[in-house]
């Protein structure tokens, strides 16, 4: 038998081993009016709209809800180190925090449906790179700044910093 080839009328796609043309080639099924119908071939599968909980993603979620209240308590010393630590400071330095922290909550809760980018090498290379520039960063800071409160202003700069660092890359 010879191999025929017929195409199909509406995408030009080979159609090999068939007879000639006939009336159940054409595309007889309209589209749909809505994206988000599920096509019938495939019924019996559900749409899933959420990704899969990995290892990775729970590491990644603990590492963002450890990252936030070191970036909170780095905010708070630094309102105590530019401002002293008289009440009404103090209570705004709270403030602050526990508005970053339920800020951080808020921005975990978008961003919880976004499949991640960093693979695990990528994830631990920058979590370990971003922990010893820190070190680093203190260990400048400490020798540049003689001074107790500049010294303590750039220590908590630096926290706060390394905070911020951690809850991207544990979101990113």
């Amino acid at each position: 038998m010879a191999d025929t080839k017929t195409y199909c009328s509406q995408c030009g796609t080979v159609l090999r081993n068939f007879a000639p043309y006939s009336p159940e080639m054409e595309h007889n099924i309209p589209p749909s009016s809505e994206y988000g119908m599920q096509s019938q071939a495939f019924s019996y599968e559900k749409l899933s709209y959420h990704p899969r909980i990995t290892v990775l993603r729970v590491i990644r979620s603990i590492l963002y809800f450890i990252a936030a209240p070191i970036a909170a308590f780095g905010l708070i010393g630094i309102f105590n180190a530019i401002f002293g630590t008289s009440n009404l400071f103090e209570g705004l330095a709270i403030f602050f925090g526990l508005g970053l922290l339920v800020g951080s909550v808020v921005i975990f809760l978008r961003m919880r449906d976004r499949a991640p980018r960093l693979r695990w090498s990528q994830f631990i290379w920058s979590i370990l790179g971003a922990t010893v520039g820190m070190v680093m960063a203190i260990i400048l800071a400490s020798a540049l700044a003689a001074n107790g409160k500049l010294s303590d202003l750039f220590f908590f700069c630096i926290v706060l910093l390394y905070g911020f660092i951690l809850a991207v890359i544990s979101l990113w």
